[in-house]
């Protein structure tokens, strides 16, 4: 995220953007049409034709953080509303450990609750009640749990299997009436966060619903599935499932990022020809990325703290061994061989090579045809560059320049000279 930076890229000498250089009043990407996607719309739209002409799919829809599935997803509804397609959209949220069961489907089913018009179909399914009105939970311990027990040491869990299996036949057999008076999109955003109750019971419905004209849309982030989140193994499953189809979300092409970045700086007065190309360049095809540095390019800064924000969240995540291995990748280089991380991470082999698996495994290196290490975005690099003291950057910076003094063929010339430049050695 060893090459040169890339054009506008953060150097040692850059300051961090003020608070007042993250967005501001620049416009944002959901607030005019829709810019690329045109394939994955196409695609999607086929899922919703089928349910208008009475026949159930699904699909999952995965993509990295900020790439563009909610603005996609926006557009779908829109347009299957035009079709005469009722939409009900779910919401999973980040709650850490201890999520509240069931959601995001009580987030798509309270239009049911507040609709004169749909409420009355609620009372066929009498199971649904506590669940839509805001039913307590029940403590894993029983019913002389002490409720004030400190959050971190309460667990909490699903109903018996009994009153699972008359909650997921109410849900189903719900959404089967709504459909046969108008067919039905369902949609659920960010399934990555979806507690484990909620899991089974999109599981049990995309196994259900196999007659009914019902499209379901579930999105996810890939750059948050480890190698043991929860929802890996339920995705393995789901496709499995005739009518499941997967769809992944590719960054968008340069020309898109551009035409996205011109619509929304025409709308504050433009900007000058080089810093679009310098947006588009640094955002490699992510819209959220092109919006925050747009936003920092208008204020004259470099990279504004709330995008510096995000990307080293998922940082803070690590270990500080893998946290260890990102630095020094950011100062060698956006691309890094073994021997050079090895040579400068101080770390045993073992504990090196565990850490690089952790960085990998968790999205935020990659690992290129020709076994180099390198960032999965240049501006997490940036970021993590940005995250450094100057003691730390300049102490790095010579031991990149020593090794490669030492394997010349580890390097150009310009790249020791670069490294021996940052870390103050100007003879």
């Amino acid at each position: 995220m060893d090459e040169p930076a890339p054009a506008g890229a953060l150097t040692s000498s850059a300051v961090l953007s003020l608070p007042s250089a993250t967005i501001g009043s620049v416009p944002r990407w959901d607030e005019g049409p829709l810019v690329g996607r045109a394939e994955e719309l196409a695609r999607l739209m086929v899922h919703v034709d089928r349910a208008v002409e009475g026949r159930p799919s699904a699909v999952l829809v995965a993509g990295d953080a900020g790439v563009g599935k909610t603005r996609l997803l926006d557009e779908l509804s829109r347009r299957a509303g035009e079709r005469g397609v009722r939409v009900l959209t779910g919401h999973c949220v980040d709650l850490g450990d201890v999520g509240l069961p069931y959601l995001p489907f009580v987030d798509l089913l309270r239009p049911v609750v507040t609709d004169p018009g749909l409420a009355p179909g609620l009372a066929r399914h009498p199971e649904l009640a506590g669940l839509l009105t805001g039913r307590p939970l029940t403590p894993a311990d029983g019913e002389g749990a002490d409720l004030g027990q400190p959050m971190p040491h309460r667990t909490f869990r699903s109903p018996p299997d009994d009153g699972r299996l008359q909650l997921f036949e109410s849900v189903a057999g719900l959404l089967a009436e709504l459909a046969a008076d108008t067919p039905l999109l369902v949609v659920l955003e960010d399934l990555h966060w979806a507690d484990r109750s909620s899991r089974d019971l999109l599981r049990y419905l995309l196994a259900r619903l196999v007659d009914e004209p019902i499209a379901v849309v579930a999105s996810y982030r890939a750059d948050d599935l480890h190698r043991r989140h929860p929802l890996r193994p339920l995705l393995a499953e789901l496709v499995r499932l005739p009518g499941v189809e997967r769809l992944t979300l590719e960054p968008l092409p340069d020309a898109d990022v551009d035409a996205l970045v011109r619509g929304l700086a025409a709308a504050e007065g433009g900007m000058p020809a080089g810093t679009v190309e310098d947006v588009v360049a640094r955002a490699e095809g992510n819209a959220f990325y092109a919006e925050e540095l747009l936003a920092a390019g208008l204020a004259g800064e470099a990279l504004p703290l709330g995008l510096t924000d995000v990307l080293l969240a998922r940082v803070e995540q690590l270990s500080p061994a893998a946290q260890q291995v990102l630095r020094v990748a950011a100062v060698a280089g956006r691309s890094v061989r073994h021997e050079l991380m090895s040579a400068v991470a101080g770390q045993a082999p073992a504990e090196m090579e565990q850490a690089l698996a952790e960085a990998v495994h968790r999205h935020l290196l990659l690992v290129s045809e020709d076994g180099r290490y390198r960032f999965r975005h240049a501006l997490l690099r940036e970021a993590v560059l940005a995250d450094l003291i100057p003691g730390e950057r300049v102490r790095l910076h010579a031991a990149v320049a020593a090794h490669l003094t030492a394997h010349p063929g580890a390097g150009t010339a310009a790249e020791r000279a670069h490294h021996a430049r940052e870390s103050n050695d100007l003879p």
